[in-house]
C-alpha cells in the first residue's frame, strides 16, 4: 500500500497524462482541419472517338483515325569560352505535324484529287480543323491547322484473307497550330 505521497504522485501523473492527451487531441483537430480542403470540380475528360475533321472545300464523310496534332520547338545550345561550364539552351525553329488521316475507301476522291495537285506541282494549301465532340456531339475543343498540304497518299495492304475495311491514308504537312475551346 502506498502512502499519501504516492497517491499524490499518481494523481499528478494522471492529470499530466490527461492534459497531454487533451492538448494533443486539440492539436490533432487543428492539423486535420488544416489538411481537409475543398476539392475543385472534377474536369470533364472527352473520349478520343468523338471527332470531326473539316478541310477547306472538301467534304469527307468521316475519318477512322487522326494523329499528328503536335508542335515542337527545337532547342539549340550556346556557350562562350568565358562562361561557366553550363550550356545555355535557346529556343529554335518551331515544327508542326505531320497530320495523318486514315479512312475507309469510298467512292469519294476529293482527298486523292488534292494529293494529285501536289504531285503535279500545284501545291494547294488549305486550313484544317480537328474538332473534339462531347457525348451530345457538340464541339468542345478545336485544333486549327494553317497552310496545310498533302505530301503522301497510301492505300493500306489489301489481303484476301482479311475481312476488315480497305484503308486510305493521307499525310499532311502544316505550318501552324492553335487550340480553342468552347469554354474560352
Amino acid at each position: 500500500m502506498q502512502g499519501k505521497g504516492g497517491d499524490a504522485l499518481n494523481k499528478k501523473a494522471l492529470v499530466t497524462a490527461l492534459i497531454i492527451l487533451i492538448v494533443s487531441g486539440i492539436g490533432a483537430v487543428f492539423v486535420t482541419t488544416g489538411v481537409i480542403a475543398t476539392t475543385p470540380a472534377r474536369p470533364q475528360v472527352y473520349g478520343k472517338y468523338n471527332f470531326v475533321v473539316e478541310i477547306d472545300g472538301i467534304v469527307q464523310a468521316g475519318f477512322r483515325e487522326v494523329e499528328g496534332l503536335n508542335a515542337t520547338v527545337e532547342v539549340w545550345e550556346y556557350r562562350e569560352g568565358t562562361e561557366q561550364t553550363t550550356v545555355r539552351l535557346e529556343p529554335g525553329v518551331a515544327r508542326y505535324g505531320p497530320l495523318v488521316l486514315r479512312w475507309g475507301v469510298t467512292e469519294n476522291a476529293e482527298l486523292w484529287n488534292w494529293m494529285e495537285k501536289t504531285l503535279q506541282g500545284n501545291i494547294e494549301r488549305k486550313n484544317i480543323s480537328v474538332i473534339i465532340l462531347n457525348q451530345k456531339r457538340e464541339e468542345v475543343v478545336r485544333y486549327n491547322l494553317r497552310d496545310a498540304w498533302p505530301s503522301s497518299f497510301t492505300v493500306d495492304k489489301l489481303d484476301s484473307l482479311d475481312s476488315g475495311p480497305a484503308i486510305e491514308e493521307l499525310i499532311i504537312q502544316y505550318e501552324g497550330l492553335d487550340r480553342t475551346s468552347s469554354l474560352d
